[in-house]
């Protein structure tokens, strides 16, 4: 069966976890479920359970449906509710969708919409329990690694400023606690996650764990990951602790850099990044890496 799965155009170790119930299903007839959810690193009662509720939803998804919810979701920041966003799309798209479909792809997709409150818009987080995007935590706490490009961190926070909202997206690689990707942005979405990928170079079969945030569960998040042969790994909602080596770089940023300016523009608060960044890998000493920077580590080792 492993000559069978490894004879196949792709992967079977970098598929979603969709593609992996796909093969399942493919060769349950020939080798027991048992046997190939073995293989693949599946639970069984993961399998069963999309059975019964994913299962026709993947069979009928769209990607070019899927795209179009998607951009006209994002274009109008998140505002539009399930009606208001099939008409827009009747509009803009000539596009007949049933407000059922809309609602089941933005539940596949991650897409939420802002809730109004007396507090202003707040995002729904009622989301992704059945979601098909959905990756196992796969890191569980090992924040070791033997090789550089092998195991990452990535994850996303914000820093108030004078003129708005800074949101910074940033990779930290377990194996020197460099930060070895980062980009900003004015908004809250998944080409902010695309960009601060953009320059990584990962080995064969790398892991990058994020938490489970709307944008890690986007098909263009996915889609990169399949593109550029990493796996998906995602922590359990709630537990930050799950994610703490970018979650504490994030808070060291803060604490050591930012928090000497009392007030700072979304500019400034870019150049600030960039030279803490720099600091951070090149100069700044840890004691669990003998005293050394992450760069001079890296280079050393």
């Amino acid at each position: 069966m492993k000559k069978i799965l490894c004879s196949s155009d792709k992967n079977p170790q970098r598929a979603t976890q969709i593609e992996k119930y796909l093969i399942i299903d493919t060769l349950k007839e020939e080798y027991p479920v048992s046997r190939i959810c073995l293989v693949l690193n599946v639970k069984r009662r993961s399998y069963y359970k999309w059975c019964q509720n994913g299962k026709k939803i993947a069979n009928n998804f769209n990607r070019e449906h899927a795209k179009i919810i998607s951009e006209e979701h994002n274009k109008n920041k998140s505002i539009y509710g399930t009606i208001r966003l099939k008409h827009s799309i009747e509009k803009n798209y000539g596009i007949k969708f049933n407000h059922k479909k809309i609602r089941r792809y933005k539940q596949l997709l991650g897409l939420e919409t802002l809730k109004r409150s007396k507090k202003g818009l707040s995002v729904s987080r009622a989301k992704e329990k059945n979601l098909v995007n959905k990756a196992q935590y796969l890191i569980e706490c090992d924040f070791n690694s033997d090789c550089f490009g092998q195991k990452l961190s990535s994850d996303v926070s914000y820093i108030k400023c004078n003129d708005g909202t800074l949101y910074l997206s940033a990779v930290k690689d377990y194996f020197n606690d460099e930060i070895v990707s980062y980009s900003t942005s004015n908004n809250n979405d998944v080409n902010l996650i695309l960009e601060s990928y953009k320059n990584l170079k990962l080995k064969k079969n790398a892991i990058i764990n994020t938490d489970q945030g709307a944008v890690y569960f986007a098909y263009e998040y996915v889609e990169l990951a399949q593109n550029m042969n990493f796996i998906r790994s995602m922590s359990h909602r709630g537990h930050c602790w799950e994610n703490s080596p970018i979650e504490n770089w994030f808070m060291q940023l803060k604490h050591e850099w930012l928090c000497q300016f009392d007030k700072i523009t979304r500019k400034q608060a870019k150049e600030e990044i960039k030279k803490y960044v720099q600091w951070y890998n090149t100069e700044r000493i840890q004691k669990k890496l003998g005293y050394l920077s992450p760069v001079e580590y890296r280079l050393k080792i």
